[in-house]
């Protein structure tokens, strides 16, 4: 793939976001689920602290570009994951280095699927039955500056299906990554600048999505098998909490003050965080477990809070592939299983 060619689709998606004529593209619009789900299976199995991994695969590259390298030229990469009720989501992902270059393109298709529907009139009559997804191709551009720094450059373009409702939509991620290998250490940082969605014969649909920016950190050590993962996301908002949820009540029956007994900073802190570690257990075999502080808060049971917030993930080898499998609590109803397949198709 040409990088002029790629430089151009993403100059100009940003260029028509930005200077779009329609006055819809002023308002903010939720992104569609296939832009925010976890695909990649580490990634998963670590609650999404995992966004700087100090040994990238093909597969963490789904989440952030800019760990590619030259190791995973010619790979392949498929992922499925088992959302939860009925909806489903599947990717590949390939990567190429032109020879005598150091940048490598990567590209790939992503879907996600809500699964059938029954259709209903306005007095409760079926009209039949309908299907609802998400589908997007995405390509980009990673260059390594030198040996610790690479940045990377990723467009997606896809369409949501609703029934007969259409939309189009389009994003650009912007990532680097430090890495020092001395160290072990290696920070990573992405942006998602530039974004929108339009949909054909509704208003309410089009507008833009905000940006966005993460920042992960993860550090290994010389003299022990585990590792410490830790992403810090949505940098642009402080409080993410829902309004008034720090606010003191009041007692109706004795009109006494209560306390939220939440400390508002600790908390507001904590929902940017994801915390993981992974352990390698041998050279083919590792295992890592990660919590996501806003998810439990936002999803759990009062009653019944269980593991959710928690995942697990276990990576292995056989022959040629390398598989990895997640599992990731969003709540008491249920958690998603992820897949992950990766090998080689052509030799370095």
């Amino acid at each position: 793939m040409n990088p002029k060619l790629v430089g151009a689709a993403l100059c100009f998606v940003g260029a028509s976001l930005l200077f779009s004529p329609s006055q819809s593209w002023g308002q903010s619009v939720a992104r569609p689920g296939l832009l925010d789900l976890p695909i990649s299976a580490r990634f998963a199995g670590s609650a999404e602290s995992m966004g700087a991994p100090l040994q990238a695969t093909l597969g963490d590259a789904l989440g952030q570009a800019s760990l590619i390298d030259s190791t995973h030229a010619g790979q392949m990469h498929l992922a499925y994951v088992d959302y939860f009720a009925g909806t489903a989501m599947a990717s590949v992902l390939y990567a190429h280095q032109p020879e005598q270059r150091k940048w490598l393109w990567h590209t790939g298709l992503r879907n996600l699927g809500y699964g059938t529907f029954t259709g209903r009139d306005p007095v409760g009559v079926e009209t039949g039955s309908f299907s609802a997804s998400d589908v997007a191709w995405v390509s980009g551009i990673s260059l390594p500056l030198d040996s610790n720094l690479t940045v990377a450059a990723t467009i997606w373009m896809g369409q949501s299906g609703l029934a007969e409702r259409r939309s189009a939509f389009a994003q650009v991620d912007v990532s680097a990554n430090y890495y020092r290998k001395d160290r072990q250490l290696r920070l990573a940082a992405m942006w998602r600048p530039w974004g929108g969605m339009h949909t054909a014969n509704s208003t309410g649909s089009n507008g833009r999505f905000a940006p966005d920016m993460r920042l992960s950190l993860t550090k290994g050590f010389q003299n022990a098998p585990f590792v410490l993962y830790t992403t810090y996301d949505e940098m642009q908002q402080w409080d993410l909490a829902p309004e008034g949820y720090y606010d003191d009540t009041i007692d109706p029956l004795t009109g006494d003050t209560l306390s939220s007994g939440t400390w508002a900073f600790g908390d507001r802190l904590l929902r940017h965080l994801a915390i993981g570690t992974g352990l390698n257990i041998s050279k083919n075999l590792a295992f890592r477990f990660g919590y996501h502080h806003r998810r439990r808060q936002e999803l759990r049971l009062a009653n019944a809070p269980g593991t959710s917030g928690f995942a697990w993930g276990l990576d292995f080898k056989v022959r040629r592939f390398h598989l990895s499998i997640a599992r990731n609590t969003y709540h008491t109803a249920g958690a998603s299983t992820h897949l992950s397949i990766r090998t080689r198709l052509t030799e370095r």
